[in-house]
């Protein structure tokens, strides 16, 4: 358990709703494969928003604290990757997807209720509803983040 992450019994709340500030993010694509557990080279997307530092009142760590949301291992079985306009993302439903956030000291999971891209130009339109368990980790109590911001989409990476 992180320190000082329970005063009197309760779980400090971060409040990170109210605290940070999305910026624009970015979206990438690369190919992965693994012949140990039987993964054919695949098309993965990841989604990158980073946050303007902020105090997370946590006693332990550096402030202001830098972190941004990755969402990784998204397998969405496009035939043009950079085809991502109306495309929807949430955990448990998008295949192999895996979201966490960097506060703390910790990796927190992300469990993304939806994510929606929607095109705007040269830049998609970002509308995100999460719930962060920062409990897990203990760094604090779970809470539900909402967002919307721009992300600009890069092009495929090397692998991961």
């Amino acid at each position: 358990m992180a320190p000082a992450a329970v005063m009197d019994g309760v779980m400090k709340v971060i409040d990170l709703q109210h605290k940070a500030r999305p910026l624009v993010g970015r979206i990438e694509c690369y190919w992965f494969e693994n012949e140990h557990t039987g993964l054919e080279m695949t098309l993965f997307h990841r989604i990158v928003v980073p946050f303007s530092p902020f105090d997370s009142g946590l006693s332990w760590v550096p402030q202001p604290e830098l972190t941004e949301l990755i969402i990784e291992w998204i397998e969405l079985g496009l035939g043009d990757p950079e085809d991502l306009d109306g495309v929807a993302i949430a955990s448990g439903v998008t295949p192999r997807v895996e979201s966490t956030i960097y506060l703390g000291s910790a990796h927190n999971w992300v469990n993304i209720s939806e994510l929606r891209l929607t095109s705007e130009g040269d830049r998609f339109h970002v509308r995100c509803r999460a719930v962060i368990d920062f409990q897990s980790e203990g760094v604090g109590r779970n809470e539900p983040l909402h967002f919307e911001t721009t992300a600009r989409y890069v092009g495929c990476v090397g692998e991961s």
